[in-house]
């Protein structure tokens, strides 16, 4: 028996983004421990012209393409927030590769660049409109001071940088909705599969409206089996978080792929109990093991970055921003704090990550409160050494997501040795166990409450700390592997 493992989601993903999300991490950990313990048992496949195209390909270049995303660093000019990655100034072509070491292509599309003739012309406008701002007193008379001066250009400074920097993070958008993946020729998956073995999908490949025509073209006439693994079911049962295309393309893609399967995973014991509802409402009887994830994503192994992104006393929520995540409930935190305690007494509320979707409203009263006067700060495009050295430089985490299928960075913060705070539903509490602490996310008073506690209990806080270096006993990925592998050699 050979498993199959469709990595077409990651490798695109991985060639038209700066940065790898949650479920593209997940797919390379769990992908790699299967390769690892699996050895030529465990092989890959990406898709080709169409459904029906299906290419063999080596599990070294979806390394190679991992490794360049998670380790190339950015520019952090302004770390309230950072840029972009972006791509080298010479385009690559497809004799040059993505790099010596990388058996593949990426192509890049043509290099669009931001005017710094038109910023500065912007920040000339901007600098008027604050220094007319502060040149101007209530009583008919006008009264200049340093204090003035030096605070109206800070200002304009800040709303400058901030333009610039989303303009670049609107090219390199761009760029990467135009660049190409050039995959190495491979085996047709015809060739190379043969009747007993399992096609497995860890991804998200949601987009691809023919999916089930293919699991069920792999089923019938490959004479394969068919395996799929579930994170959530978040746009079936709560769809006011998603966009209307996700919630669509989402429910259709399941609702066409679920009776196909053979074994169903699911990345916890709360996402098992939700699938297994739904397919009882389906009508679907396939069984649904849950699989024990691993610990973070390979921090541990990555050097620290050397130069700190943060100066002051910090607490860091690492996610993207988008409406389930609850960042707003933080922001409400965070200006209730700043009424109630002294301005030095208050971390700052680091938020690292990248902005997502149904958030413009929060972004913009961000924007507004100029982030809270600096005691909110965003750095997005992280490189795992940078995660690393934010998760070694704040005094806490903090994840308060409404829901979710498993909660990782519930335990990336447990394994560096840093205590969270988190909401009590869904699988985050099964995630972080009894070293966390949590708080109904609908709730201010008590995610106010049990962080201002923390904050005013130092030495709690540092006990805390120790618990967690002392009593949290990380996961490897190859636990997650060798339970697929259990389930599977059952078909």
């Amino acid at each position: 028996m050979t498993l199959w493992i469709d990595i077409d989601d990651l490798l695109t993903y991985l060639a038209h983004h700066s940065r790898p999300s949650g479920i593209q991490r997940v797919v390379y950990e769990i992908s790699g421990a299967l390769h690892h313990l699996g050895g030529g048992t465990v092989r890959f496949v990406r898709r080709g012209e169409n459904w029906r195209d299906l290419r063999v390909v080596d599990w070294s270049f979806a390394q190679a393409l991992f490794d360049r995303m998670t380790f190339t660093p950015v520019d952090r000019k302004s770390p309230e927030r950072a840029p972009a990655a972006q791509t080298p100034d010479e385009p690559e072509t497809e004799a040059s590769g993505l790099s010596s070491q990388l058996p593949a292509f990426v192509v890049p599309a043509s290099d669009s660049t931001v005017s710094n003739d038109s910023l500065l012309g912007e920040l000339l406008q901007i600098q008027k409109g604050t220094l007319k701002q502060a040149l101007s007193v209530p009583g008919g008379f006008v009264r200049v001071t340093e204090r003035h001066v030096s605070t109206s250009l800070k200002r304009s400074r800040d709303i400058w940088q901030t333009k610039r920097d989303q303009r670049k993070e609107q090219a390199a958008q761009k760029k990467a909705q135009q660049t190409r993946i050039v995959l190495p020729p491979g085996a047709p998956l015809t060739e190379a599969a043969g009747p007993g073995d399992i096609f497995l999908t860890l991804g998200a490949p949601w987009h691809h409206a023919d999916y089930a025509t293919m699991v069920r073209w792999i089923r019938d006439v490959l004479r394969m089996s068919y395996g799929l693994l579930m994170y959530d079911l978040v746009p079936i049962r709560h769809p006011e978080w998603c966009t209307r295309d996700m919630i669509q393309d989402y429910t259709d893609w399941h609702q066409a792929i679920l009776p196909l399967a053979d074994r169903i995973f699911a990345i916890s014991q709360a996402t098992a109990r939700d699938v297994e509802s739904y397919l009882k409402e389906q009508g679907i009887d396939t069984p649904v093991q849950a699989i024990p994830l691993g610990t973070g994503f390979g921090l541990a192994e990555t050097a620290t970055a050397s130069e700190a992104l943060v100066d002051e006393p910090y607490a860091l929520f690492v996610s993207t921003i988008e409406a389930r995540k609850n960042h707003a409930l933080l922001f409400r935190v965070w200006r209730q704090l700043l009424e109630d305690m002294p301005a030095e007494q208050v971390p700052t509320l680091v938020f690292a990550g990248r902005e997502g979707w149904l958030v413009s409203d929060l972004m913009q009263q961000l924007e507004n409160s100029r982030w809270l006067n600096g005691k909110i700060r965003f750095i997005q495009n992280l490189t795992d050494g940078e995660l690393r050295r934010l998760y070694a430089d704040c005094s806490f985490t903090l994840f308060p997501s409404f829901f979710e299928g498993w909660g990782l960075p519930v335990t990336e913060s447990l394994s560096m040795g840093r205590p969270c705070i988190a909401s009590n539903t869904t699988s985050i509490p099964e995630a972080g166990g009894s070293l966390g602490r949590y708080f109904n996310p609908c709730s201010l008073k008590e995610a106010y409450t049990v962080i201002r506690q923390t904050i005013e209990d130092p030495e709690g806080l540092t006990a805390w700390t120790q618990q967690v270096r002392t009593e949290f006993k990380p996961r490897p990925w190859t636990e997650s592997a060798k339970t697929i592998l259990a389930t599977l050699e059952t078909l």
